[in-house]
């Protein structure tokens, strides 16, 4: 473990990266007040940074960050993490390819997920950067059980929702886990607009998926 002393000087990149998108998810109504949790894993990737429980995602400055281990162990001397820290635990353990992972409770997703409406992928966009969206039954947040469910569902997706709850979203990196939440969203926000025209959109064809899969992308 780093000690308190070096540890904001050593990680100031992260810590940046997470200041960021803590104010502009919160400018792009995708949390608000205390709700929802950032974190980045360290280059070591055996530690990860995450938001102190309490912390305002627009309001973030250096002290709002705890220190986990991959064991889930606190730093000495950071403040106490979220109290879904072990969301971001085992999501870390189960993907070895990710750096970032950010739970918001963006409410168009979590309104498509309580009338039962899977979140349609409607632009390019959306299937680029979402790909597959699983949803997993209301659990209990801050609970081992919420954690482990969602590291199960991260096997073959990127993208879930907690019913009643929020999203989880990871990525190799900030940006990317950003436009992911933002993607989210809007296709959301689509979804629920069809269902109240009454009309069933057209989704983005298949061949722009195998076009993916060919780039490699």
């Amino acid at each position: 473990m780093v000690s308190e002393v070096n540890w904001k000087k050593s990680f100031n990149n992260e810590i940046t990266s997470l200041i960021a998108i803590g104010k502009n998810v919160v400018d792009r109504k995708l949390v608000v007040g205390s709700g929802g949790n950032l974190s980045m894993l360290l280059p070591d990737r055996k530690q990860f940074l995450i938001t102190a429980t309490g912390s305002e995602l627009d309001q973030l400055d250096q002290s709002s960050f705890a220190i986990v281990d991959l064991n889930g162990n606190v730093s000495e001397g950071s403040p106490k993490p979220s109290s879904e820290y072990r969301v971001h635990l085992e999501s870390y353990r189960a993907r070895s390819d990710i750096n970032t992972c950010i739970h918001l409770h963006p409410q168009a997703s979590i309104f498509a997920a309580a009338i039962d409406e899977d979140i349609k992928l409607i632009t390019t966009d959306h299937l680029y950067y979402l790909r597959k969206i699983t949803r997993i039954p209301w659990i209990a947040p801050g609970t081992q059980e919420v954690a482990d469910a969602t590291a199960l569902a991260l096997a073959d997706c990127n993208i879930i929702i907690l019913e009643n709850h929020g999203c989880v979203v990871v990525a190799d990196n900030p940006r990317l886990a950003y436009s992911r939440a933002l993607n989210l969203e809007e296709a959301a926000e689509m979804t629920i607009r069809s269902v109240m025209l009454k009309v069933k959109p057209k989704l983005v064809p298949d061949e722009f998926k195998e076009y993916l899969r060919q780039k490699g992308l």
